[in-house]
């Protein structure tokens, strides 16, 4: 069975390929919605998309039901979608996907992805994350990267970049960047840092950083004064929120004072799934405790 429906075959000229998953490190949507921005603000096109029927358990990751604007009502299955957009001022055009992380069947999903990456040449292959760190909400987000190639690190413009070595369980991002590794193509990563302690989302602080950090990397010109005000809002409600908690004030100032040491010091970060590990086992931790706080 193809699971891959082309709605439309562009030419395309040596496409990069940005993308993020919907899923594991995708905290307060900072990686999918960044994709979502950048294809609104391009205006670029769907031209793919995959049948979810193989890839997911919908007990698990279930589909939702909305009103469209006739007042039907709609049921939305988890989707993966690719869009293209032509770059009027190089000659190097941008494939943009945004997934779900599958449930079932990882390997074929990703050699049917490999197959859309063989058929228009892609040679450039960007992953965007996003993962809850012990950061402040009152900075701005902070960005890393990594390369899988050492002569291409450079492209990631001096940012911090996330350690290697890690051992222990994976997402779908991983997954698809060793197939692309053994394809021989340039892969670079960009994750977003998020407050830990905030609960709300989305997080349009960490999509500014990340749609900042693109429009550097790869030349784009992607206009950021609407998300720059989101961003904005998302900062004074939070404040707000946390406002009435000394405990929860008190730990945020502690977080600003090791974020700016941290920032000056500098250094390799480690990798964002040990973080996840990492994170994961504190609120374990603290739940057991009964001292966990949130802002919603």
């Amino acid at each position: 069975m193809d699971y891959l429906k082309y709605l439309e075959e562009p030419e395309l000229r040596k496409p990069t390929w940005v993308g993020a998953f919907i899923g594991w490190l995708d905290a307060q949507e900072g990686a999918s919605r960044s994709i979502r921005y950048l294809v609104k603000q391009l205006k670029a096109k769907r031209f793919v998309e995959i049948d979810p029927e193989e890839f997911y358990d919908f007990t698990a990751v279930r589909p939702s039901a909305y009103n469209d604007d006739q007042g039907q009502r709609v049921i939305r299955w988890p989707t993966n979608e690719l869009f293209y957009w032509f770059n009027p001022e190089t000659e190097t055009d941008f494939i943009f996907f945004l997934g779900t992380e599958p449930s079932l069947k990882w390997r074929t999903y990703i050699e049917m992805m490999m197959s859309v990456i063989d058929r228009y040449g892609v040679e450039t292959v960007v992953t965007l994350g996003s993962l809850a760190d012990a950061v402040p909400h009152t900075r701005d987000s902070l960005i890393s990267g990594n390369a899988n190639k050492d002569e291409i690190k450079d492209r990631l413009g001096g940012l911090r970049l996330m350690g290697g070595g890690y051992q222990g369980p994976v997402g779908i991002t991983s997954v698809f960047t060793d197939a692309c590794t053994k394809r021989g193509l340039d892969c670079l990563s960009l994750w977003g840092h998020a407050p830990h302690y905030v609960q709300r989302r989305p997080n349009d602080k960490v999509v500014k950083a990340l749609v900042s950090r693109l429009n550097q990397m790869l030349g784009l010109t992607v206009p950021l004064e609407e998300v720059e005000e989101r961003a904005r809002t998302f900062e004074t409600e939070v404040t707000k929120a946390i406002s009435s908690s000394v405990e929860v004030s008190a730990y945020v100032k502690r977080l600003e004072r090791q974020f700016d040491s941290a920032i000056e010091q500098g250094g390799e970060l480690p990798n964002p799934e040990a973080v996840v590990d990492d994170l994961e086992a504190f609120l374990r931790q603290e739940r057991s405790e009964g001292d966990q706080f949130s802002a919603n």
